[in-house]
């Protein structure tokens, strides 16, 4: 039993229909008849359950609807969402002038992750099948989007002590003044005394709040840092502003732009995304039974060893992915690092993979050394390669000032990095590289820079993952309607 919708055939005062109000190419329509052919139990959407006092419940499809407008129009909030609801024409059509109120509306969000989740792959399906997505070539790439966390609710295990200190103190200093203000005759301390037991209670409050997080910081030896708004939030940097955050990746189709691919963590770097953001795509390419073979590119900032390792491996896979020093950026030059100089770099030294050597811009050998050691930071093993022939060197003093002769170290995977290099820098590798940032950087540039979504309205991470893939979807729907004719995405979307 659902909440009855006015028929938009239904006649008002001045005998005007509310389906003649929205013209007949107007983009609702299209959302309209898209949500309505949805399976949307079978998406994981939940429906909702009659109120306290009795009232039936709203249709699903209705709140979702509303979610979809809102998200095309930068409406997030759930207040906002109910007051379109009452004064947006187009809401109302799309609703059937039903007007639920935010509580409604925000439940709805919280409580259907999986759906929301879910819309986004199904959306795909009708992507794949409309030959907008070839999923022949990728783009992989994150961006930085704000939690609900303020800095100012971030608390360090060195310096809970320090503010349970500072409330007791203010706790304290006002209870005197409390006290004096009772002794004291006149009007001097009236004001003052009204204001105390407010300033007090939040206080209270404050070091409540405080005892809690100490006991987190107790149970959580491991625990240096407590993000107590949403404590799966972490440090992140974006255009070299600091905040507490979540790593938001996409895999970015090359044929329209579209985003495959989509997901959320809490790490502040892209080193170990790169196969996790293949194995995403290679769902979908199962889903939708394509047995293409796929380019995956990224930038430098996925280049960790072990995952370049794995994904060159892959046969389903094409991966691109710079090295760090392959890039042509110059990182910052500190004047204490002179040796080794110009000329003298790592990368200068060529190795030689069927001896296993190295050799020196100056033809001089070196050698590895022993059976290498563990790299404690990385886990990986690595060995020296040492020249022997450094002494007499006219090139010496440019080259090392270790007494012993010049080293070079390189991990067991050196011989699969240098050949992944060398791809990455043939003339196909540069060009598909090259394609990357025209491809991956315009879903971004979209959601952040024009429509402004720079933070999320969810807390912890599952609600957040939820709210990204929707995000996205709403990307693609927004895309897809500036590149089908609208006639004939009404008639496939009809057809489903």
């Amino acid at each position: 039993m659902y909440v009855n919708e006015e028929p938009r055939e239904q006649l008002n005062l001045f005998e005007e229909k509310l389906d003649d109000i929205i013209s007949e190419d107007n983009p609702v329509r299209i959302v309209d008849a898209y949500v309505e052919r949805l399976e949307l139990k079978n998406l994981g959407f939940k429906a909702t359950g009659e109120s306290e006092t009795g009232r039936p419940a709203y249709r699903p499809a209705t709140l979702l609807k509303i979610y979809i407008y809102g998200y095309f129009n930068r409406i997030r909030s759930s207040r906002r969402l109910e007051a379109e609801c009452v004064r947006n024409v187009e809401m109302m059509w799309l609703t059937g002038r039903v007007t639920p109120d935010f509580k409604t509306i925000a439940d709805f969000r919280r409580d259907n992750r999986k759906g929301l989740k879910n819309i986004f792959k199904e959306f795909l399906r009708l992507c794949h099948k409309l030959e907008l997505v070839s999923l022949k070539y990728i783009a992989i790439d994150g961006t930085k989007e704000r939690a609900q966390n303020g800095l100012n609710s971030i608390y360090k295990r060195e310096e809970i002590e320090r503010i349970e200190k500072q409330i007791n103190e203010k706790i304290d200093k006002y209870l005197t003044e409390l006290d004096r203000s009772d002794q004291e005759e006149g009007n001097e301390y009236e004001y003052l005394s009204k204001k105390l037991p407010e300033r007090i209670s939040k206080l209270k409050k404050s070091q409540e709040k405080i005892e809690v997080i100490k006991k987190i910081f107790e149970n959580n030896p491991e625990l240096e840092i407590f993000f107590s708004n949403d404590p799966d939030s972490r440090f992140m940097q974006d255009n070299n502003r600091v905040d507490a955050g979540y790593n938001c990746q996409t895999a970015v189709d090359g044929k329209n732009a579209l985003v495959v691919a989509n997901d959320v963590n809490n790490e502040s770097n892209d080193l170990h995304q790169l196969n996790n953001m293949i194995d995403r795509v290679r769902e979908l390419k199962e889903d939708l039974n394509e047995e293409v073979k796929t380019i995956a590119v990224a930038d430098a900032g996925y280049f960790e060893e072990k995952e370049i390792v794995k994904a060159a491996s892959l046969e389903d896979f094409d991966v691109y992915v710079y090295h760090p020093r392959d890039t042509g950026k110059k990182g910052k030059t500190n004047k204490k690092d002179k040796i080794p100089g110009k000329g003298y770099t790592k990368d200068e030294f060529k190795y030689d993979k069927e001896k296993d050597q190295f050799f020196c811009p100056e033809g001089k050998v070196l050698t590895r050394s022993g059976q290498g050691y563990i790299d404690k930071r990385s886990g990986r093993r690595k060995y020296k390669y040492i020249c022997k022939e450094c002494k007499g060197c006219v090139k010496r003093e440019l080259c090392t000032e270790n007494k012993k002769g010049r080293v070079v170290k390189a991990t067991e995977n050196l011989k699969e990095i240098i050949e992944f290099r060398e791809k990455c820098n043939s003339e196909f590798g540069k060009a598909v590289i090259k394609k990357r940032k025209e491809t991956v950087e315009h879903p971004f540039g979209t959601v952040k820079r024009n429509w402004g979504y720079r933070y999320f309205m969810q807390r912890g991470m599952g609600k957040v993952r939820a709210e990204f893939s929707f995000i996205t979807f709403i990307y693609n729907f927004k895309r897809v309607l500036n590149i089908v004719p609208f006639d004939d995405l009404i008639k496939e979307i009809e057809a489903v």
